[in-house]
């Protein structure tokens, strides 16, 4: 049965019977005295005393259509449940697949649909807005890392100031971070550099190839032709397709432009980090 199979229920009752309905199935539910999370058992004879509520009232045919309906409703809303185990697939799909095309999405989709259940297309739908706000967040992530590098590189002892202007700093590029973790972060980072120097850079991923190609690139176009080379065109689509709109908002989130940064950092009044970044 589905999480929510008495609201369901309710609300099946209410749009076919009105108020009949939900008095019957709150009658129903004082008398078997269910609880919010009935068993499959108690959802049964709690539509069963429904049943016998409304019969005189309605008759059999009405009665059993309206419990016919009923039933598919319950049992769509038991199919369209996530199991548990799939959001761990997900994850695990997520962290195997740094930038996965749109045949990589579709065929897992697929896989999913077939293990779990569901319309493919809807699981691949499902799929490919987890995969954006994986990509999302994983540019911002590296972004992060580069820019306190950076930071550490030109302020080796920074002051609390120092870190409050830079997160300031990085507030501008509208990144997602916990000020606190960040914090964290840059002193993990301080430290680690004060006793062992830099940490070596890992090798890149197919991500980071793609971020230093968008990053090198002065020419949309070519991007697009690209990413649609690729199969990474999801990456760029809004309701009506490929958007020169969602293409313009993604380089810029990958790398914002020299005059956007100034004009931000001046108006933060932090005009002694312009130039050093």
């Amino acid at each position: 049965m589905p999480a929510d199979s008495l609201k369901i229920i309710k609300n099946h009752l209410e749009t076919s019977i009105g108020e009949i309905g939900v008095r019957s199935y709150q009658k129903s539910i004082s008398k078997l005295n269910i609880g919010e999370n009935p068993s499959k058992d108690a959802v049964e004879k709690l539509i069963s005393n429904i049943e016998i509520l409304i019969k005189p009232l309605y008759g059999n045919d009405k009665s059993k259509a309206i419990l016919d309906e009923l039933h598919k409703k319950l049992a769509q809303g038991e199919k369209s449940e996530v199991p548990k185990d799939i959001e761990k697939e997900i994850n695990t799909f997520l962290t195997d697949h740094h930038l996965p095309t749109e045949k990589d999405i579709a065929d897992y989709a697929k896989y999913l649909s077939i293990r779990y259940g569901g319309n493919a297309q809807n699981v691949e739908k499902n799929l490919i807005e987890k995969v954006k706000i994986h990509i999302i967040a994983e540019i911002g992530k590296k972004k992060i890392n580069i820019e306190i590098n950076n930071f550490l590189s030109r302020y080796q002892e920074p002051t609390e100031n120092d870190v409050s202007d830079f997160i300031r700093y990085l507030g501008i590029n509208k990144l997602d971070f916990q000020e606190n973790m960040l914090r964290e972060q840059i002193e993990h980072e301080r430290l680690f550099r004060k006793f062992h120097g830099p940490q070596e850079t890992p090798e890149a991923t197919e991500l980071d190839q793609f971020i230093n190609f968008v990053k090198t690139s002065d020419d949309k176009e070519a991007i697009s032709k690209s990413m649609q080379k690729q199969g990474l065109t999801y990456l760029i689509k809004d309701e009506t397709g490929i958007s020169d709109k969602s293409l313009s908002e993604f380089v810029k989130l990958v790398t914002p432009t020299e005059n956007d940064m100034k004009n931000a950092l001046e108006d933060m009044g932090l005009e002694h980090l312009i130039g050093k970044k």
